[in-house]
């Protein structure tokens, strides 16, 4: 996605910033797997489940775009 960055985190990972909002991360998971977490402030984030690194980065900004209801019931 060209106009999503990669940071490198603090914690590890990534941070994704598309247009340089903040809005979720990434970290290695097993083999070529990342778990991708979309941004809730307040918590600890909600987890998407396992991609590759191209996929993950894609789940998130959609997830964030769309306000889908994720897996807690909360939207983007």
């Amino acid at each position: 996605m060209s106009s999503v960055i990669l940071k490198v985190s603090v914690m590890g990972g990534y941070s994704v910033e598309p247009e340089g909002d903040y809005i979720g991360w990434i970290h290695a998971s097993v083999g070529d797997r990342w778990s991708p977490y979309v941004r809730r402030p307040g918590t600890s984030g909600d987890l998407l489940g396992r991609f590759t690194q191209e996929e993950a980065v894609k789940v998130i900004v959609t997830a964030w775009d769309a306000g889908a209801a994720l897996p807690n019931g909360c939207r983007a």
